[in-house]
């Protein structure tokens, strides 16, 4: 009776103890942060040199006297106002994109250019299956073959370097940077200018102004490529242009691929099979120039409706490689067409291309340098004959030993002999038919083929191109 009295004047005075339970329950865990499906980096990749951005290449001798004035009413002036052109940008900035599908790919503002892309094969082991160079010097060489810069105005090979725009009927002479020709924008095109940058979200953003007459366009245009990477494995490039009068444009961009690495060579080239979706390809002559025909693939080499392995088609091609534009097949109102289908069944990569433009190059490597053809050096002669030697050089059939830019070197005054190696990233040397080429774009020589898609832009009207690269992998044994 007494303890209950206490227990009652206990409780009574609040005092009373109430039992904990001997573990406090916890609190759940807060769950980890997801990694995110794609991440985006940015650092430098190097500085333009002042000789770069003076612009003091050699040019054809139709714009030698224009440029030099022009050139020389600048210096008088100071330096240029920051709003001419980009090209007055010192720092050269590189992206890089990482997805959680293990995919990387990266891009410098030097060209507009893609230096890597690496992705996993069948099992799970990534490589760089694009190729390129190490450093930002290795890209200003004269012998770099395009690798995977934004081509600009116009992608491929303008004929006489002329152009009549319509409807106006103007024509104009352009600069001649291949023999008699205008290839794939001149001796400084958009591949040889260091872009504005900026980012937006996962996006980067490159501008570029194309002022009035470099390299003989009419009109100042300005250009906007834009590059995404997808979690997807996928990298969209969105190029899009204004003029201020009505000028050509057909821009495009030169990846050099090989999906058993880039570093692989032309064993495991030789193993791709390719499927192209289209029935006509335009026809060239002897000097690889197109005729305005468009001939059918059926029954030819040129035929990769069905898929078909690369070894068994290279024979059957008469100029040593591929080195053509397919018309691609397209709906009426079709924006992105299926272009291409590349398939390495070694490692299982395969290499899905997408585009809005009614043609695709296709590119094998034949210029790359070739180790199995050898050039005897000549004798040295007398200064009064090398100019007469020089010329018939030229003139005569292009040889492959000087890499994808042996007219660099003629334009320069001088001639090289004997295999000369075009070394890349960590010592690769690329050489003859080890990369090949998907180039989305409009038809070569558009513009002075009037049964050619249009390649004509006015004020007032915005040219688009939306291309795509898609990687993916293929787990089970092609058949």
């Amino acid at each position: 009776m007494g303890d209950a009295g206490e227990d009652k004047e206990t409780a009574a005075s609040g005092d009373t103890e109430i039992e904990k339970p001997e573990t406090e329950p916890k609190p759940p865990p807060e769950p980890e942060p997801k990694p995110p499906d794609v991440e985006l980096f940015v650092d430098g990749f190097g500085f333009m040199p002042k000789s770069k951005t003076k612009d003091d290449r050699r040019r054809s001798s139709l714009f030698a006297k224009t440029r030099s004035s022009h050139k020389d009413n600048h210096e008088d002036h100071g330096e240029q106002s920051p709003c001419a052109s980009s090209t007055n940008i010192d720092i050269v900035r590189r992206y890089t994109w990482k997805t959680k599908n293990r995919m990387t790919v990266q891009v410098i503002t030097y060209g507009a250019t893609i230096t890597a892309i690496s992705v996993p094969d069948r099992k799970g082991v990534p490589d760089d299956v694009l190729a390129g160079f190490d450093t930002l010097e290795e890209y200003f060489q004269p012998r770099n073959p395009y690798f995977g810069a934004t081509i600009g105005r116009y992608a491929n090979v303008i004929r006489d370097a002329t152009i009549m725009v319509r409807p106006s009927g103007r024509l104009y002479m352009i600069s001649n940077n291949k023999g008699h020709h205008h290839y794939n924008g001149g001796y400084v095109g958009f591949d040889k200018v260091n872009w504005h940058s900026y980012v937006s979200g996962l996006k980067v953003i490159m501008t570029h102004v194309s002022e009035r007459f470099h390299e003989g366009y009419p009109g100042t245009v300005m250009c906007q490529v834009t590059f995404e990477v997808t979690c997807d494995n996928t990298l969209k490039i969105e190029m899009k242009c204004t003029t201020s009068e009505p000028t050509v444009i057909n821009m495009s961009n030169a990846p050099f691929f090989n999906l058993a690495g880039h570093h692989t060579g032309a064993d495991l080239m030789m193993d791709h099979i390719f499927t192209i979706n289209a029935d006509k390809f335009t026809a060239v002559d002897e000097d690889g120039l197109v005729t305005g025909e468009r001939k059918v693939v059926g029954g030819t080499a040129y035929d990769f409706r069905v898929p078909r392995v690369l070894r068994a088609m290279m024979p059957k091609i008469p100029m040593g490689g591929y080195d053509i534009n397919y018309c691609v097949t397209r709906g009426t109102d079709q924006d992105l067409a299926f272009q291409a289908r590349v398939l390495h069944p070694l490692t299982g990569r395969v290499l899905e291309v997408y585009s809005n433009q009614p043609g695709m190059q296709f590119y094998t490597g034949n210029l790359l340098p070739d180790p199995d053809k050898i050039v005897e050096p000549l004798p040295a002669e007398p200064e009064e004959d090398v100019e007469e030697n020089e010329n018939s050089e030229m003139s005569s059939e292009k040889s492959s030993v000087l890499g994808e830019d042996e007219e660099g070197d003629e334009r320069e005054g001088r001639k090289s002999y004997g295999y000369i190696p075009l070394l890349g990233k960590k010592g690769t040397m690329y050489k003859r038919h080890g990369l090949f080429c998907l180039m989305p774009q409009n038809y070569p020589d558009a513009v002075n083929n009037k049964n050619f898609p249009n390649s004509v832009l006015n004020p007032g009207e915005e040219y688009i191109h939306r291309m795509q690269y898609k990687f993916g992998i293929l787990l089970g044994k092609y058949v």
